[in-house]
Formats: structure tokens, sequence, C-alpha cells
């Protein structure tokens, strides 16, 4: 959805703090899965699948989402906060999730410097993690679908890895199935899409992958931190580290 479209339906009164009855435990299973500070909030109108985008991604020249969020929303937003667009269409929370999850692996990853040729790699290796964390979670008690959650994720990771290349998918209705993380026909796929992907074996990826942090960090400090984890996982060079910014201050909704 393009930048302006997403700043129509803020000013159209068309995105909403969400439902807890409805959304109860999506925040907190989120940041469980990938400890990022975030919110989330609920888009109708042309907002028909999950985004994620930065706080500070200008909507217009000078006009940056969360300046605009805490504006027109009951909402403290601080900086470095990671903002989830869900569907009003979409209920079920563990799809939900899935695709969020998969909205927020590539907003990682342009964010991150992720060697380019091993971005695909990446990818994959956090899509395989981000379905073992549901695993570890739903152990736990956590009420989670782990085949709706994988949908959700197909359903984001699709147009990511799709692109112009359909024609390269062995099976068309490969990302809509629970089960495509674990089909050879994905490896394949990707490997006539990437011919620098290495087709990691999934049994060997650790959902502790994730686990850069015991607290939500903020949109930075997230992406530095899973940088790092990637390139000692994939075996990437490591690129001189660049000093964090500290001290910011705290957005608020003073209306």
């Amino acid at each position: 959805m393009r930048r302006g479209k997403v700043l129509d339906l803020i000013w159209q009164d068309d995105v909403t703090l969400p439902e807890p009855e409805i959304y109860d435990g999506f925040d907190t299973l989120f940041t469980q899965i990938l400890p990022v500070r975030s919110v989330a909030l609920v888009a109708g109108g042309a907002c028909n699948r999950a985004l994620a985008m930065s706080d500070g991604l200008e909507l217009a020249p000078a006009l940056p989402l969360g300046d605009v969020l805490v504006e027109e929303l009951p909402l403290d937003l601080p900086y470095g906060t990671l903002v989830l667009f869900l569907p009003r269409d979409e209920t079920d929370l563990s799809r939900l999730l899935g695709a969020a999850v998969g909205e927020s692996l590539q907003l990682m990853l342009s964010l991150a410097s992720v060697p380019m040729e091993r971005e695909t790699d990446a990818l994959y290796v956090m899509a395989h993690a981000a379905a073992r964390r549901v695993t570890a979670l739903r152990v736990k008690g956590r009420a989670l679908d782990l085949r709706r959650f994988c949908q959700g994720l197909g359903q984001s990771l699709h147009r990511y890895w799709l692109a112009d290349q359909r024609p390269l998918l062995p099976d068309p209705n490969l990302f809509t199935r629970p089960d495509f993380l674990w089909q050879p026909q994905l490896t394949r796929y990707l490997r006539d899409l990437d011919p620098g992907f290495s087709a990691p074996d999934p049994q060997m990826i650790d959902g502790d992958l994730l686990c850069v942090s015991d607290e939500p960090l903020d949109l930075e400090e997230w992406a530095e931190r899973m940088e790092i984890v990637l390139r000692v996982t994939l075996g990437a060079p490591e690129r001189m580290p660049i000093p964090l910014q500290t001290g910011l201050p705290t957005r608020f909704n003073l209306q």
C-alpha cells in the first residue's frame, strides 16, 4: 500500500485501536516471537493485508507516521516503534500473527545491512525460526495455531519471493499451504530464483535465533542485533559497528 493511502486511512478515521475482546494477547505473542517494540492498529478500507512500518516513515514531506498517529489516535508512541496495521476483515489471531511477523522480517531486512546475496537465506532462516518459536510457545500453553500462523506467514512471504518470477513456481498454491516452508518445491524455487541460495537444513535452524533480547527493543536496535546474528549464522563478513543514538525523547499525545 502506498504511503499516501495509509495517510488517507488515518485521516478518514479508518485506523483504530484493536478491540481487546478480538485481539486479546496479540501484542504479547508478537513480542514473544520478535522482541521489538511495536504497536498494533486495525485498518479498514484499502488495507487488505498486514503492514509493518517504522514510526519514522514519512507519509508526506516532514510528516512521520508516528506524529500523525499520536495526533489522530489516543496513543502514546515512543520513537523507534514498529507500527503494525492489521486488516479489519481478518480476525484469526494466529493468521494475523503470521502475516505481521512476515512483514516485520521483511522490514527488518530493509533496515539491516545484510549482504544482498544472502537476503534469501536470511529470510528463509528467520521464517523457520519464527515457526519454531510458535511451536515453543504452544508447548508453554499459548493459544496459537501453527498451521494458521504459517498460512499468514506464507501470505506475506509470497509477495517478497514471487515478484515477477511466477513462471518459476512449481506449484501455484505453494504459499497457501500451511507446510510450505518444509516443501522441497520451495527449496527448488528459491534456488531458481536466487542462485546464491544455500538451502539451509530446516532441522538445523534454532528458534532462539530470533531471541536477541529478553525485552522489546526499539526498531533500530532490533535490526542491528538481528543483523549481527544473521551475519554469524550465514557466515557473512562483519561490518564496522555504527554507534546507536540514545536518549531520544518519547512522543506523547497531548490531546
